[in-house]
This record gives structure tokens, C-alpha cells and sequence, in this order.
């Protein structure tokens, strides 16, 4: 694994074929992420068009639903292969920034970035190696999960891996300065979408508005009440926009089973459990958070 200098130099969003405008630029940690948090609110027209879908962390070797062989090229590849279903059926493009994803610190056991091995002990991502680790991450478990996070949350700041994704998305927000940004919220306490969560916010200014979305299907283990304290630690000038998706619920599941190697048909239960809990009749439902000052 090469320096944050060397990542740097590996990369550039010239690399890529650059459209005249884009109205939304959508940050995903993984392939499946916005098709799991955003895909109703996408089909319901309530980001501007046209889109562009970023996913950060895409050199892979987890593929949990895939039977074949789970090595670098194979995975990475089958899970590019879905992102790229997926942009196409909701008419989006797509950038992938060639980041390691933390399954693929937690096969090769070189921690890259630091919030990876931090976040194994105190959440599972990715699991403990040694007895000192698993006897660790049992001391931590017994604290809340919400102090758990605002934790994690602070860390990021520090980690290596937030100058290289925060260079990165301002390249891509740089080239579309009246572009929205859509971010993940880091519910979970995984380490890649924390840190994502946290680049993302210093970057708000960048963009013409900010919007997070909840992490799904984490977010399905989580109360109403939990996450609402999560995003105040985040921070307390977010206000939650509540977003329909009845018309669209099928759609949005059918699009997120492009992505067959990740996801299981408990996955989509959750997804649609959250989307219930969150709507105020039978309905279905997506939330969103934004900042009240805009």
C-alpha cells in the first residue's frame, strides 16, 4: 500500500469523462450504499438531475452474497460491474476514487488507515485478530453506542485517509460548484463511512446544499431516538426532511438486488422495516438531513 502522497498522485478527476453540468453529486462509501439509503428519494425526483454517483471505496475483496472466488481483481470488478447497473437504471454517472475498502484491510491485515483498526475494537469493522483486540472490543461494547460514535466521529479528523477523500470530492465539486452534495451520516460505526461523514461536512461550503442521508441497512438498528442523537453529535444545526417513497418502493428494491453479491433478502427486509417506521401512516419513507440555515 503506498504513502497518502502516492494515493494522490494515483488519482485525479481528470481521469474521467467530464459532462458539461452536474446538478447532484452523490457520495457512496461502497457499491450499494446510495442504492440502499437513497434509492426511493432518487426515483421520486427530489434530488436535481443530472446525477453523479462517487464511490470512494471500491478495491474490495467482500462480496458476502457472491459464491465465487474472493480475490482483489474478481470482486472489485463484479461490484464495479453492479455500481454501473445501477447508475445506468437511474440515469446517473459514475466516479469510483480506487480506495481500499476496511473488508479489504481486515483480509490483508495492513491497517492502512488508523480509524479501521480503532473502529474493529470498539464496533467490528473489520473483526479483532488477536486475544487482546477481542477482549478489548468486549470492554468497549458495553458503551453506548451513541458515545461510541461521537467518539469515532472525533478520530476521523486525524485519520490519513480523510486529507485523501476530502482532496478528491473537492476536485469533483470544484469542476460543479452549484452542485448539491449528498453524504452519508456514518451510522454504524463503520469506519468507512465515518470518515466519509466527516469529510463531507467540511466540504458543505463547497456545494450549493448539503444533504445526509441515513445509513442503510444500518440505520434499520437503530431508533428514531438513537439517531437523532447521532446527527446532534454530528452536528446540531441538522434538521431531518421526510421523503415519500410509496410509488417507488418496488422500484428502489428491484435496483438494489442489482447489486446480488452484497445483498440478502434479510438486507431488504430491514430496509423496508425502516422505511415503515419512519413513515407516519402505512407508507414508505426516506429521511434526509439538512442544515436549517439554508
Amino acid at each position: 500500500m503506498g504513502t497518502v502522497d502516492e494515493l494522490m498522485l494515483s488519482w485525479t478527476a481528470e481521469m474521467w469523462p467530464m459532462t458539461d453540468r452536474i446538478a447532484t453529486v452523490m457520495i457512496s462509501p461502497h457499491p450499494d450504499d446510495v442504492a440502499y439509503s437513497v434509492g426511493g428519494a432518487i426515483l421520486s425526483g427530489f434530488f436535481p438531475k443530472p446525477f453523479l454517483i462517487v464511490t470512494a471505496f471500491t478495491v474490495s475483496v467482500t462480496a458476502p452474497c457472491f459464491d465465487g472466488v474472493h480475490d482483489v481483481a474478481t470482486v472489485s470488478s463484479l461490484r464495479a460491474s453492479e455500481d454501473e447497473a445501477f447508475a445506468k437504471k437511474v440515469n446517473s454517472q459514475i466516479l469510483r476514487l480506487d480506495l481500499p475498502d476496511a473488508g479489504f484491510d481486515g483480509a490483508t491485515g495492513r491497517h492502512f488507515f488508523r480509524l479501521m483498526l480503532l473502529s474493529s475494537l470498539l464496533y467490528g469493522w473489520p473483526p479483532p485478530r488477536g486475544a487482546m483486540q477481542r477482549s478489548f472490543r468486549r470492554v468497549a461494547s458495553r458503551v453506548p453506542l451513541m458515545l461510541r460514535s461521537a467518539f469515532l466521529q472525533k478520530l476521523a479528523r486525524f485519520d490519513r485517509e480523510r486529507s485523501v477523500l476530502s482532496a478528491r470530492i473537492l476536485s469533483v465539486l470544484s469542476e460543479f460548484p452549484d452542485a448539491v452534495l449528498v453524504s452519508p451520516l456514518g451510522l454504524g460505526n463503520h469506519p468507512d463511512h465515518i470518515v466519509l461523514a466527516s469529510a463531507c461536512k467540511d466540504l458543505r461550503h463547497n456545494a450549493s446544499r448539503m444533504y445526509y442521508y441515513e445509513d442503510l441497512p444500518y440505520a434499520a438498528a437503530y431508533t428514531l431516538r438513537q439517531i437523532q442523537r447521532y446527527v446532534e453529535f454530528l452536528d446540531k444545526k441538522l434538521r431531518p426532511i421526510s421523503v415519500e417513497i410509496d410509488l417507488g418502493i418496488e422500484r428502489k428494491i428491484s435496483n438494489l438486488l442489482l447489486y446480488s453479491s452484497q445483498v440478502s433478502p434479510k438486507q431488504v427486509d430491514s430496509v423496508l422495516e425502516h422505511a415503515r417506521t419512519l413513515s407516519p401512516n402505512d407508507g414508505f419513507h426516506e429521511r434526509i438531513w439538512t442544515y436549517s440555515d439554508k
